[in-house]
């Protein structure tokens, strides 16, 4: 891992991903399995888990205790009551607060919870709540919570406007954002909706004349990517993920039948691309405010991996076959939606090769904050803040260079800084800090 500077005829850096990895639980203990992860921008973890007891939940944690936020302890709640299809995908908002998916005696119902009561946001089959049903996995942003599903309707048709919704956390009066009718294709569902810090909510929805699009906004107010004549795409996938810089992230496929992750970001759709050639295939990619993809793939090898990047190139952070916690990676499951924080931090579920199980957080490496001083035109300092002790500066002639030369003059501490003094030449020098 190294940071290359070019000192007086230009300057900039080469940060090839490099991350650490943290386990934050597993099947050492009371879980037997694990199912979504999520994590909030303190790094706290939600997560799916299946208990050696037979119990199943929703859980969260910060790396050392563990809170339920709702279980199948008491014989009410359930993960399989209905469609299979919906398993849970929690999101975990910055609070510790979390939404999530479960069956409420046999009713689909979108709850939040942080431990202890839950808060109702919809439910099928509660006469003090304004739903017929509740359709999908819900995301929730700064207090607020956005959903599909569908009201009840009026006198004796009990269906009313299916729709895309948003909520406070703690349960209160809705607010419809689309519903179809209209614009949107009559008795059509909406899909996964996500919502970001500004409150804007991204969704997938099917229009009036039978094309598919990608919303963000009151009803469909901005049109992301769209299906029909003259367009790349084929088919839309129903889980948009919008950013907190309003990037939006979603798998499509294409009219030649090929799939893939895109971004649409100011006006313009690109494809990401996996820069060691393999594949991205991840229905549930996911994006950050500072426009981080992290989505799950494969290598040009074959090797399932986590592949994370600037958009709209992504590369390997961790694959089977790795080497992680003592042991070799057999089986990853990809970040999903909310699996990506604004630190940039990925969580994902492992298994390795003795039998652990569990959840992990990969975190960027910490880059060396590089700064340039020029005392006179042939001479500068380079320094390095303390926290990126253990890298050593290294020099080159060119950035093809075979052999990097190691520094002669000894870092020394200045301040919170090392600092090193260089003579420049004539020639162009590069330096780099390498990790030890």
């Amino acid at each position: 891992m190294s940071l290359l500077w070019l000192v007086r005829l230009c300057s900039g850096v080469a940060w090839a991903g490099n991350y650490t990895f943290t386990s934050v639980i597993d099947n050492s203990g009371s879980f037997s399995d694990f199912g979504a992860a999520a994590i909030n921008n303190s790094g706290v973890v939600a997560f799916r888990g299946d208990m050696n007891s037979g119990v199943e939940g929703i859980y969260r944690t910060e790396g050392t205790a563990t809170t339920t936020i709702l279980d199948t302890s008491t014989g009410e709640f359930s993960f399989y009551a209905g469609s299979t299809s919906l398993a849970s995908l929690p999101a975990i908002d910055d609070d510790g607060t979390v939404a999530f998916f479960i069956y409420d005696n046999y009713n689909p119902s979108i709850r939040t919870g942080s431990g202890g009561s839950t808060a109702v946001i919809a439910e099928s089959g509660d006469t003090n709540n304004p739903f017929y049903v509740a359709w999908d996995n819900p995301s929730i942003r700064g207090g607020v919570v956005s959903f599909s599903g569908q009201l009840n309707g009026s006198g004796s048709y009990p269906f009313g406007p299916q729709g895309v919704f948003t909520e406070a956390s703690s349960g209160s009066a809705y607010t419809t954002i689309a519903q179809d009718g209209g614009k949107f294709l009559s008795g059509s569902p909406f899909g996964v909706t996500s919502i970001n810090a500004g409150g804007q909510v991204a969704y997938c929805g099917n229009l009036a004349d039978g094309t598919q699009g990608i919303f963000v906004g009151a009803d469909g107010a901005t049109n992301l990517a769209q299906t029909g004549s003259g367009s790349q795409f084929s088919s839309l996938d129903s889980s948009p993920k919008i950013s907190d810089s309003g990037a939006v992230v979603f798998w499509a496929t294409l009219t030649n039948f090929s799939e893939g992750d895109f971004v649409s970001s100011n006006g313009v759709v690109t494809q990401i691309t996996n820069a060691g050639g393999g594949e991205v295939e991840d229905s549930f990619p996911c994006i950050n405010a500072a426009g981080t993809v992290a989505c799950f793939g494969s290598l040009s090898s074959g090797e399932r991996a986590i592949l994370a990047g600037t958009s709209p190139v992504v590369d390997k952070v961790i694959a089977e076959g790795d080497s992680l916690f003592g042991s070799t990676v057999i089986g990853l499951n990809g970040p999903g939606n909310n699996g990506l924080n604004n630190s940039g931090q990925i969580v994902f579920i492992y298994s390795l090769a003795n039998g652990v199980e569990g959840i992990a957080i990969a975190t960027p490496a910490v880059l060396p904050q590089l700064q340039i001083h020029e005392a006179d035109p042939l001479h500068v300092s380079i320094a390095w803040t303390t926290n990126a002790f253990g890298f050593a500066l290294e020099a080159a002639s060119s950035l093809t260079a075979s052999a990097w030369n190691p520094v002669t003059n000894a870092p020394v501490l200045n301040g919170e800084q090392f600092a090193v003094a260089l003579e420049i030449g004539s020639a162009p020098q590069f330096f780099r800090l390498r990790k030890q």
